[in-house]
């Protein structure tokens, strides 16, 4: 890595980190380290539409800004929306541009917005080595000791001198109390209080445990626990609630929230338990225990990066294999009753 721009010159940065929920939690860690090390500096932050309300709940990202590329790559009308973004961030003049992504889209986002120096992983620990095409410099994220993902993304943070030592998953969150008061009125209407919270979507078909499976979960908990227990949901996953209670035989306390309710929400229970996603992440984050229910992908990368959450994963021949489709579909065959021991042996702790 040459040293183009030398980090006690950085007075404004980018990070480049537009999706998904999960990653996005997974990379404010490294934004956190940055604006510790230089707290004079000013770091913005480009990603997609659905996470600049949770971003902007961040302290020290002095601005969001946001590049809509589904409809970019849908909408020949709205070329001239990213014309004008990317003329807007060559105006602010950045310092660096980090991409924590490494993708080509993003990879070239972070080129286009003029900064001085355009930093990324080496293209061998890039999502896609293209993107390695339009840095200035790179540096290697994993150092063959098995990182977690948080972790490689603080080695980026190389670049600015930030010895990425330490490494914590929790984030400072300040909430809004319109976000506060709505799941305290959902959890109120229902009479509960600090619930174990589940969340049974997942961005690939292959992270998700089946729906009944979480409805018989819920059931046991309540049952043999007596745990209240809460279904949090986001657009699109209305089926896999019902699936739950038709698995339960009884309706269950779900209600919808968008990523700064789900925040409250997390704050608020004792425990969450889910696939690798966003929710299960964010929690992890905020500091609530979690059991992670895992089938393609690794625990040592993705799963909880608090040592006391409990992970639950089969070991198979085609473990870690990251698909996200698959014909077998036999890594989240995971029977109810090892997911709830897991339960009870996080919440003895």
């Amino acid at each position: 890595m040459s040293s183009a721009t030398a980090p006690s010159a950085v007075r404004k940065i980018l990070i480049v980190k537009l999706g998904s929920f999960g990653d996005i939690i997974h990379a404010i860690p490294a934004q956190q380290h940055i604006h510790l090390h230089h707290p004079e500096a000013q770091i913005h932050w480009l990603t997609e539409p659905p996470y600049a309300a949770l971003l902007g709940r961040i302290p020290g990202i002095h601005r969001v800004w946001i590049a809509d590329t589904r409809k970019w790559r849908r909408q020949i009308t709205s070329l001239p929306e990213a014309v004008r973004l990317i003329g807007s961030l060559r105006r602010q003049h950045f310092d660096q541009a980090l991409d924590l992504q490494g993708l080509v889209k993003s990879a070239v986002l972070a080129r286009l917005s003029g900064a001085r120096q355009v930093v990324g992983f080496t293209p061998e620990q890039s999502r896609e080595p293209a993107s390695a095409y339009f840095y200035s410099d790179t540096l290697p994220g994993d150092s063959g000791n098995r990182p977690h993902v948080i972790e490689i993304n603080l080695e980026l943070t190389r670049a600015l001198d930030c010895t990425p030592n330490g490494a914590s998953p929790l984030i400072p969150l300040t909430l809004p109390e319109e976000a506060d008061s709505y799941v305290d009125r959902k959890l109120d209407l229902a009479g509960i209080n600090r619930p174990v919270l589940i969340n049974p979507g997942a961005g690939w078909i292959t992270k998700r445990w089946p729906a009944p499976s979480y409805g018989r979960l819920l059931l046991q908990l309540q049952q043999q626990l007596e745990l209240p227990v809460v279904v949090a949901y986001g657009p699109g996953e209305e089926e896999l609630v019902e699936q739950m209670e038709e698995a339960a035989g009884s309706p269950v306390v779900a209600f919808p929230t968008d990523f700064v309710q789900l925040a409250a929400l997390c704050r608020r229970s004792r425990l969450m338990v889910a696939g690798d996603t966003g929710p299960l992440h964010l929690a992890v984050a905020l500091g609530t225990p979690t059991v992670a229910i895992l089938g393609p992908t690794s625990p040592w990368r993705n799963g909880p990066f608090n040592p006391e959450d409990v992970t639950v994963k089969r070991d198979l021949p085609c473990s870690d294999s990251y698909k996200r489709t698959c014909d077998q579909f036999i890594c989240m065959d995971i029977p109810v009753e090892d997911v709830f021991d897991a339960v009870v042996r996080r919440l003895a702790q």
